[in-house]
């Protein structure tokens, strides 16, 4: 299997399946992420950032590139123009696969549309101290291992939430990333190329 036929077939995948839309709400805050593939040494790979510490929402966590959306702008324009300031990647270096379903973070009151893409590999990213530590590149091979996944119950508002977590050596993502990551991964094990090994 290459990343070329995987980046193929997850596109026709993504593009086969109904999302499921949460419309608008008063109480969440509309968001955008973007999902970025790459290739590198024949491998496909995720590219995640890690947040800053400090007083603001998610802060420290390990993320995907994305934020609020703006007045009158599409999700897909959201996480194209989130990518560009964060990470510093030109939104025409993007090619898009599709969308996943919206995903509410439960604390902080967003419902994010998360856009899955592959970008050019190697890139010049520039990422925003203000906004980025540092990123994280991870195989896709490693976060299908069933091994580094953990799953928990946690109470929030009167509910018990699922809440997943992927260990990728001193990182561990977890919380809105690991919940809009699992589905995806879903959807890839699913893939022929997968079945075909």
């Amino acid at each position: 299997m290459t990343p070329a036929t995987l980046f193929d077939e997850l596109k026709e995948a993504l593009a086969d399946r109904v999302p499921v839309r949460l419309g608008s709400s008063p109480s969440s805050r509309p968001a955008s992420v973007l999902v970025p593939f790459y290739e590198q040494g024949g491998e496909a790979h995720l590219l995640f950032l890690k947040r800053p510490e400090g007083q603001y929402a998610h802060a420290g966590q390990v993320a995907f590139p994305g934020g609020k959306r703006e007045e009158g702008e599409s999700p897909l324009q959201c996480a194209l123009r989130e990518a560009k300031e964060e990470v510093g990647l030109d939104p025409g270096d993007a090619r898009i696969l599709g969308e996943l379903d919206d995903f509410d973070t439960i604390v902080t009151g967003f419902r994010v549309r998360p856009v899955v893409a592959v970008i050019p590999f190697p890139h010049a990213f520039r990422p925003d101290p203000r906004e980025v530590e540092r990123l994280i590149h991870v195989p896709l091979a490693r976060l299908l291992d069933p091994a580094i996944f953990k799953e928990e119950a946690r109470e929030a508002f009167g509910r018990r939430w699922p809440v997943y977590y992927y260990s990728t050596g001193p990182d561990l993502i977890w919380g809105v990333t690991a919940g809009m990551l699992k589905p995806l991964l879903e959807i890839v094990r699913g893939l022929p190329c997968m079945q075909r090994g």
